[in-house]
């Protein structure tokens, strides 16, 4: 039963017509606008500039069009009534407190999906996994924040401090953070490598696809900084947002860096809704390889995809910006999905859509590993069976990414990125700066990049300046500052402060939650020289952003990642798996053979077939992992062949 408005206290709905028109046409003329500035190179980064491509923008496809304009006119919309109402009032609206169902008429209807419910194969843009509600896990919807935002005018603005001031400077908080790690983070030796860290970052491009903000034409970047850096642009593009660097910068300072390009996500309100706004997730939620199938079917006559360097399919080739070794792990699929058509094709009696089966399967070997392989090692016994990933398909959750996963501790990966990673070429080993592998990737042997990330530890307890400084460089001097994207993307989310955050998970959990009063109240999260660190920076524990999760110093036995980020990882995988109708482990439409191949097939099977690796890992995300010959694992393999033909 909805509640009476007038005792809620919530804005008059007389007013929403008048206000809706003037944002229409807000929406439109920035659009416009938009259009404009992307077919000017003064708005444009220019190929000339290190960031070149790191900003990069898909087009608005003709279908997209009118969902981005709603949207826009939606986000208008509710600024406008962020200046006309009090906080109260549009707090209870947002919160569905008010009246039912609101939306602006510009948004008639609702899409039309139609699903076929005996279709055997998933859909490659996410819809029908939940035939109740097919458009759930779809590419294109908004992320969830899993409570209300945190914005200090409700509907868009970043939290400020409690005592209203502006929260600690972004630059400045990541640069003297990484400059205090290095003298008291000291260093933490792990036996991880880094072929697990960019394995995550495969699946984090799976799961959230990147929705910088869009123009019908696609560019390498909008323009923020003048391309020296020392100052905003004259032709700053209302499609970014630059981030400032102060003049006693540590790095930057005697370079006069005082900017630095930013572009803010994509919010996604298609269906005009007055409710709180997330971004949009250009891929399907589902661990279902998405960013490498693409949302369309791409293959040859024969069902196989065609790939390019190191086995990446088209798709891949267009996502930037990307390290090589990210392209070679992803591409160890797209060559299993094609040795699997082969397989296939030589049986004597093949039944069904072959693409499709082969597809089933990769994305089955996929999974597995990552909730087989992958989890167990991250979160340790006890919290990965606290987790319950044992569970059952359930229809009534949806599937979804959060703001708070996206833009928060789901970015923990960064703090293991180190400086160097090695390159095994023909049996010497170099070690090479993280920048150079972004670049000329069709210059990198594959084998050698695989072999070379696999023996490369990372180290912890610090921020690299490969990433601080460096990041996306060319020159190996001046580059972006990657954990300041992240902490911009954190505060333009909305994401409320690490101890709000908190609260929420320990509720999840059935821990008990205890008050933040004072710094020294947070002894049980941080180091005493952490926690002066943050007194110096944030006016009140309840200021501290929640990205700082990754600096939790509590952890569950045998886990390799900070407490609360594992919790973040353990709802959000755990929520994942259970609401996919087709996730391996339950589909039924899966053979006898597809089963005991997936089973069978992991890294070091796929290692063992598609690098000219000699000896394989046995554990691949441990450095000094015992190893096997390749030969006598493609041996095994090739007994097993008779499984293809049971697909």
């Amino acid at each position: 039963m909805t509640l009476d408005p007038f005792i809620l206290s919530c804005p008059n709905q007389e007013l929403f017509g008048e206000y809706e028109k003037e944002a229409f046409i807000k929406a439109v003329a920035e659009m416009l606008t938009n259009e404009e500035n992307d077919q000017n190179s003064c708005y444009r980064i220019d190929e000339s500039e290190f960031d070149f491509g790191l900003f990069a923008t898909n087009p608005i496809k003709p279908n997209e069009d009118l969902d981005v304009r709603r949207t826009l006119t939606t986000e208008k919309f509710l600024k406008t009534l962020a200046k006309k109402v009090g906080k109260c009032q549009l707090q209870n609206l947002l919160d569905g407190k008010c009246y039912t169902n609101v939306t602006l008429s510009c948004c008639n209807g609702a899409e039309q999906i139609t699903c076929d419910p005996d279709h055997p194969y998933r859909s490659y843009d996410g819809s029908c996994n939940n035939l109740q509600y097919p458009s759930w896990g779809k590419r294109g919807n908004a992320l969830k924040h899993p409570f209300a935002p945190c914005y200090s005018d409700v509907v868009s603005k970043p939290a400020r401090s409690k005592s209203g001031a502006p929260l600690p400077q972004n630059r400045k908080l990541i640069s003297e953070l990484a400059n205090f790690l290095d003298k008291y983070g000291g260093t933490s030796s792990t036996s991880l490598n880094m072929f697990m860290v960019f394995f995550m970052e495969v699946i984090n491009s799976d799961m959230i696809g990147r929705a910088t903000k869009r123009t019908k034409c696609p560019t390498k970047g909008f323009r923020g900084c003048r391309a020296d850096g020392l100052d905003r642009s004259a032709c700053q593009s209302t499609l970014s947002n630059p981030l400032r660097v102060p003049s006693d910068d540590l790095y930057y300072g005697e370079s006069g860096i005082s900017c630095l390009n930013f572009s803010p996500q994509e919010k996604a309100n298609d269906r005009c809704e007055l409710k709180h706004v997330g971004e949009r997730n250009m891929q399907s939620s589902y661990l279902d390889l998405s960013s490498m199938y693409g949302d369309v079917p791409h293959y040859d006559a024969n069902g196989k995809l065609p790939l390019y360097h190191c086995g990446v399919t088209e798709v891949v080739t267009q996502m930037t910006p990307i390290a090589v070794q990210f392209s070679t792990i992803i591409g160890l699929f797209g060559k299993l999905h094609n040795y699997c058509v082969d397989r296939i094709r030589s049986c004597p009696k093949s039944k069904g859509s072959v693409q499709e089966r082969c597809r089933a399967l990769t994305i089955g070997v996929y999974q597995k590993i990552t909730y087989g392989q992958l989890f167990p090692l991250l979160f340790g016994d006890e919290l990965y069976n606290l987790c319950g990933f044992d569970c059952e398909y359930n229809s009534h959750n949806e599937s979804v990414v959060s703001m708070v996963y996206k833009n928060g501790p789901g970015r923990f990966p960064h703090v293991w990125i180190t400086d160097e990673i090695m390159y095994k070429h023909q049996g010497r080993s170099q070690w090479r700066p993280l920048n150079e592998y972004f670049r000329n990737h069709e210059s990198f042997d594959c084998s050698a990049t695989l072999a070379g990330v696999l023996e490369t530890p990372f180290e912890t307890s610090r921020l690299v300046d490969a990433i601080v400084n460096k990041f996306y460089t060319c020159d190996g001097h001046r580059g972006s500052c990657l954990p300041c994207i992240d902490l911009a993307r954190n505060r333009d989310a909305g994401l409320c402060p690490l101890v709000t955050f908190k609260h929420f998970i320990e509720q999840s959990f059935g821990e008990e939650s205890q008050c933040y009063n004072t710094f020294d109240d947070m002894s049980d999260m941080f180091s005493p020289e952490l926690i002066q660190f943050f007194a110096q920076h944030y006016e009140h524990p309840g200021d501290i952003d929640v990205m700082f999760a990754n600096m939790d110093q509590r952890a569950y036995p045998g886990a390799n990642m900070p407490k609360l980020v594992s919790q973040t990882f353990c709802l959000e995988f755990k929520r994942l798996k259970c609401t996919d109708r087709f996730f391996y482990s339950w589909n039924p439409n899966l053979g006898e053979g597809a089963r005991h191949l997936i089973e069978i097939l992991d890294f070091t099977a796929l290692l063992a077939l598609f690098t000219d690796i000699d000896e394989v890992p046995l554990e691949p995300f441990l450095v000094d992992s015992p190893k096997a010959a390749a030969m006598d694992v493609r041996k095994y393999l090739e007994s097993v062949e008779y499984l293809y033909c049971q697909i």
